[in-house]
């Protein structure tokens, strides 16, 4: 099943801030993934919007994802500018999900629809690979929503939905007080509008990822986990917070490197180049998962095919630590032992064609917390004490 955030912010033409920068600060705020929605603004203004936003994000290093509702048309535009969208969502009287990919630069985008009854869980376009569950209440942002499905009829949304690996996401009417119940049901993100203009987007999805880890937590009690995810994610100090939490030794796997090579990363970068360097990380990585640990990997490691073999078959749960591109750049720009410190544009260029990888794992959003409390909203998910 497709890994989504637990939070999915989308835009609203209401609010004071133009779309694009709408998508641009939930981005700044941590969220991976939001979905443009722009009516009823006109097809010129919604295309404007978007594609601003879409350059927006690539030159951010591919973040936040964008999700175009609606208006498949627009993305097929946008795409033909170069700059294709994650994924189009589209309700049951738009363009039927199949078509959508057949249209041009649309043929390797996610695909979401919106469902409403057992007929519509039970007939979901093979094409989807998420799709909206509700409305879960009333709600003022869509006058002309269906009949509320409430609790019972979201259980039976995101069972059916997962029976056949759709991503299940809660919409319409959920409110800060229902994430515990609305993630125990089943839903593996929640969608948004008029909750974030009145809570902290930040808090509220920190919320809701205790939440859903908290239902349903992305590894088990004694197994080993492998952090992925940019340099300057804050790998490796999440580790050090993480393992005695869950009483795991910590491995650092450049720190590893280091030791047995005598050379820093960028030496070995400098001197023997980066192919070198992947090969010592697979070997010193093969030869440290011979028992439970938390292993902070390094920037590009989850990029290897070798490493995502080893740590496969080694039966590591591989977590993406989500942070922004921004504050991954600030960090590494402050530290010139690193390979890419001096190097602002080629760092994004790596994060925007590493995006792709990630997104296939669990991911962990830091949302401006330190390591200390990540590792303890972590530990609680499997009832750990913390410490």
């Amino acid at each position: 099943m497709i890994q989504l955030p637990p939070l999915y912010p989308i835009t609203d033409p209401c609010r004071d801030a133009s779309l694009c920068e709408q998508v641009k600060k939930f981005g700044e705020a941590g969220f991976p993934l939001v979905q443009f929605r722009g009516k009823p603004l006109d097809a010129k203004a919604q295309f404007d919007e978007l594609i601003t936003a879409l350059r927006q994000s690539f030159d951010n290093g591919g973040w936040p994802l964008i999700c175009v509702n609606d208006r498949a048309d627009l993305a097929v535009l946008t795409a033909q500018e170069g700059f294709a969208p994650w994924g189009v969502h589209l309700g049951q009287m738009d363009l039927p999900p199949f078509e959508a990919h057949r249209l041009p630069g649309l043929a390797q985008i996610h695909i979401g629809t919106s469902t409403h009854d057992e007929s519509e869980w039970s007939s979901v376009d093979p094409a989807c690979d998420h799709a909206g569950v509700g409305p879960f209440r009333a709600t003022a942002t869509k006058p002309d929503h269906e009949v509320p499905i409430g609790l019972n009829g979201l259980r039976k949304g995101c069972t059916a939905l997962r029976s056949i690996d759709i991503a299940p996401i809660a919409i319409g009417g959920v409110a800060r007080d229902d994430f515990d119940e609305v993630f125990a049901a089943g839903a593996e993100s929640i969608a948004l509008i008029s909750e974030l203009d009145r809570i902290n987007p930040m808090d509220l999805a920190w919320a809701a990822q205790a939440a859903r880890w908290k239902a349903r937590p992305p590894f088990r009690r004694g197994q080993g986990i492998a952090l992925a995810g940019s340099s300057g994610a804050g790998k490796s100090t999440v580790a050090s917070a993480l393992g005695p939490r869950l009483e795991l030794p910590v491995l650092d796997l450049d720190g590893l490197i280091e030791k047995k090579s005598g050379l820093s990363i960028a030496d070995i970068f400098n001197t023997h180049g980066e192919a070198e360097f992947r090969r010592l990380e697979i070997e010193i990585l093969s030869s440290n998962l011979d028992r439970p640990s938390v292993v902070a990997l390094g920037g590009g490691a989850w990029e290897s095919p070798g490493i995502r073999n080893v740590l496969t078959a080694s039966g590591f749960a591989v977590l993406w630590i989500a942070e922004t591109p921004q504050a991954c750049w600030s960090r590494i720009a402050a530290d010139p032992a690193r390979p890419l410190a001096k190097d602002r544009a080629g760092f994004l260029s790596r994060h925007r064609g590493r995006m792709p990888d990630w997104c296939g794992l669990p991911l962990l959003l830091p949302l401006g917390r330190g390591p200390d409390e990540i590792a303890e909203m972590a530990a609680a998910a499997l009832g750990a004490v913390p410490k």
